[in-house]
């Protein structure tokens, strides 16, 4: 039996502005059995459902640091990043919804599930911020709050209306340059997943609330972090809607 690491209250290193985590960061997790880490793999990442919609980074390298990351390119420049999926938005006439945040968070990759869709089961390898290299992999079943037709409301509505980028905030450079360049850092409360839209422009929009939208199961043997898709949904039609007052 090993510690689960979801950490809470912990800071993160100094030379990264130190950043307070927000749902990777208020919790302890229980002692439980964990299955062992995957072997590195390019993108996709999340297998169980295809993925609808549009995502930067388009794929990862696994020669990129230790070739275990699973959301965030952690070795390219993240304002060419950033460039690059905000054209793709324009060129589709979708919203652009940007993801601040790094491979150990749980709450990161909770986030991108929900938002593909999936729903039931999920599997998150995920670490903590006190020991970024260090990862866990486990299996988290959903229970009363599974809804599969909500979880294809959700999928499809994000698939039509954004493309999403996920910005690294540990290894990558100028990913906190990203949050300057669209007004962003001003908005930015030091907590991780952060989450929100920018116009047309590339200019901050709105920021996802996180607390009304969690969901979680603090048992022993019943742990388990989740997202209200109602919620959810909600506030990504609001966020669209602030962008869209920028065009």
């Amino acid at each position: 039996m090993r510690l689960m690491r979801a950490a809470l209250h912990v800071k993160f290193l100094a030379c990264l502005a130190g950043v307070a985590l927000a749902g990777c960061a208020r919790e302890e997790a229980p002692t439980r059995a964990l299955e062992p880490a995957p072997a590195p793999e390019p993108a996709p990442v999340y297998d169980a459902l295809p993925r609808l919609y549009v995502a930067f980074p388009e794929k990862l390298d696994p020669a990129c640091r230790d070739g275990k990351a699973r959301l965030f390119d952690r070795c390219t420049d993240q304002l060419a990043l950033f460039d690059q999926a905000r054209n793709r938005a324009k060129a589709e006439g979708k919203t652009l919804l940007v993801e601040y945040g790094a491979e150990w968070c749980i709450w990161c990759h909770v986030f991108a599930a929900h938002i593909k869709g999936e729903h039931g089961r999920f599997r998150y390898t995920y670490g903590s911020p006190d020991a970024p290299e260090e990862r866990d992999t486990a299996t988290f079943v959903e229970g009363k709050w599974a809804d599969a037709n909500a979880a294809q409301e959700l999928a499809e509505y994000v698939a039509a209306s954004f493309v999403v980028v996920h910005i690294d905030l540990e290894y990558a450079p100028n990913g906190a340059a990203v949050l300057e360049s669209t007004g962003a850092l001003a908005h930015y409360t030091r907590s991780v997943p952060y989450i929100f839209t920018v116009d047309s422009g590339g200019r901050f929009s709105a920021r996802f609330q996180h607390d009304p939208a969690e969901r979680r199961r603090d048992g022993v043997l019943d742990w388990y972090r989740g997202y209200d898709r109602r919620n959810l949904l909600e506030q990504l039609k609001a966020m669209r809607e602030a962008a869209s007052v920028g065009r």
